[in-house]
């Protein structure tokens, strides 16, 4: 990946867009190179393919929000600052990327087992309801707020 071969000088920021052919294609890049810097969150360095999804969730920043409030309920965290709120949901975002497994969550997370089954079993509370069924509005949602923060 072209991040991994960068080095980018303090105080210079760069944003790639998706590779395309012709002046259609131009634009395209250009603007995905826009909304790659929009979504960098302060990064020197910033890629479209990174972004994609998030750029997608949240392209309404009003209706994304209200999604992200609806499906997280108190794991939302958008009303104001909470870290243990968003330890919770990075924990359950991570946890979930992993198909639901606590030993590969715990290693990307450099936590023990135990703490990512309490950190999950918590963040069931603040939903209201247990982890079961289709997941994907509740994995878009960590995504939007992930992405709105």
């Amino acid at each position: 990946m072209i991040a991994e071969r960068l080095d980018v000088p303090d105080g210079l920021r760069v944003a790639v867009g998706p590779v395309a052919q012709g002046v259609p294609g131009f634009r395209r890049s250009h603007l995905g190179a826009l909304e790659a810097q929009r979504l960098a969150g302060g990064s020197p360095l910033s890629c479209f393919a990174d972004v994609r999804v998030a750029s997608l969730l949240t392209a309404d920043a009003e209706q994304a929000r209200w999604f992200a409030e609806e499906t997280l309920g108190g794991l939302s965290g958008l009303a104001g600052a909470d870290d243990r709120v968003a330890e919770l949901r990075e924990t359950l975002r991570v946890y979930l990327a992993c198909g639901r497994s606590p030993q590969v969550a715990a290693g990307l997370l450099h936590v023990a087992r135990n703490t990512v089954t309490y950190r999950v079993k918590r963040a069931e509370e603040l939903l209201g309801r247990p982890l079961s069924g289709d997941l994907l509005e509740l994995r878009l949602a960590l995504e939007i707020v992930r992405t709105l923060r």
